[in-house]
């Protein structure tokens, strides 16, 4: 009975084995391929936020620019040294 059972075994292991990778293989490929769909739905909205935030940037400092670059801010700052 014993050595029914091992042969049963011999025989049965490497299909459950192969059965056990092949479904494994199939749900990490599943599995890849949500995690892709997730990643390129999350840059293209990330890509979106950071063009708007350097946008937002760039305006900023065109009117810091602007403020610097005024001969009224330089004269405030030449009188404030004087004091």
């Amino acid at each position: 009975m014993f050595e029914l059972l091992l042969v049963i075994l011999t025989f049965a292991s490497p299909i459950l084995i192969g059965i056990f990778i092949s479904k494994y293989f199939k749900y990490k490929s599943e599995v890849n391929a949500q995690l892709q769909a997730l990643q390129s739905g999350l840059d293209s909205k990330t890509n979106l936020e950071l063009q708007n935030e350097v946008k937002a940037l760039k305006e900023r400092l065109a009117a810091v620019e602007a403020i610097v670059t005024d001969s009224g801010y330089e004269l405030n700052q030449k009188i404030a040294n004087l004091k």
